[in-house]
């Protein structure tokens, strides 16, 4: 949160539970390089995993700049270190340009027609940052974000527009990779539910969900018999208010 924000409205909470998240995805990864590991090795593995160590390793570059040189990372909001690699307004909505590193910071120069604004290094991008952002915002404002996405995509420099959530998922790269799935009714819920499903697929087989999410407490009494306790210690803990 203290990286997040502007220089004037700061720390920001992310928009989701982004460390929620990624935990379970490290645990994921975890599980399956143990699962890997005991096949090369014949041993068992126990896994320690904690949200605060994920939370740091979302945070790679700022921890690598830190313990290179100190310099503790600052709210800059859509306004990143190099120009070509900021958000800018569009004739209308936001267009966030990814044009981070030499070569595709050349390329997005000569796509607008300004090859005179090409760096050979970082460090002279860092240096004329400000005069290089006022450049692109007033190309920016010639187009609609929609219109500089289409160009600068054929063009080879990444860039796209800010969507809303439902103009994201109308997105027909969506209809053919099933990121999502839908039930037509779910125990104690009215009408259909869409979740996600997964962000990758395989070759064949791949990932799927088989029944809707259960109701909560529909599984306690199976997981807790499964840990060895009895009907009646169950009883006395459902009594107890415990669960």
């Amino acid at each position: 949160m203290a990286a997040t924000g502007t220089e004037e409205v700061n720390p920001i909470k992310v928009g989701v539970p982004a460390v929620d998240y990624a935990t379970g995805t490290m645990g994921a990864f975890a599980l399956a390089a143990a699962l890997f590991q005991r096949e090369r090795t014949g041993k068992g593995q126990q896994i320690d995993l904690a949200m605060l160590g994920v939370a740091m390793m979302m945070q790679a570059s700022l921890l690598t700049g830190y313990f290179r040189n100190g310099t503790e990372p600052k709210p800059h909001g859509n306004k990143q270190p190099f120009a070509t690699n900021s958000a800018y307004e569009a004739k209308e909505g936001m267009v966030m340009i990814g044009a981070s590193n030499i070569r595709q910071q050349a390329r997005f120069w000569r796509a607008v027609e300004r090859a005179d604004m090409i760096k050979t290094d970082n460090e002279a991008r860092l240096y004329d940052r400000e005069r290089e952002a006022a450049v692109i915002a007033d190309i920016i404002k010639t187009k609609t974000a929609k219109e500089w996405e289409v160009y600068f995509q054929a063009r080879h420099v990444p860039a796209t527009r800010v969507r809303t959530m439902p103009e994201a998922l109308a997105d027909p790269h969506f209809a053919g990779r099933r990121v999502f799935h839908h039930f037509n009714e779910a125990p104690g819920i009215d009408g259909p539910l869409g979740v996600p499903l997964a962000a990758f697929k395989f070759a064949h087989g791949g990932p799927s969900i088989e029944h809707p999410p259960h109701e909560m407490g529909q599984d306690t009494d199976t997981v807790l018999g499964e840990l060895g306790y009895d009907a009646a210690e169950i009883a006395q803990l459902r009594k107890a208010r415990v669960i």
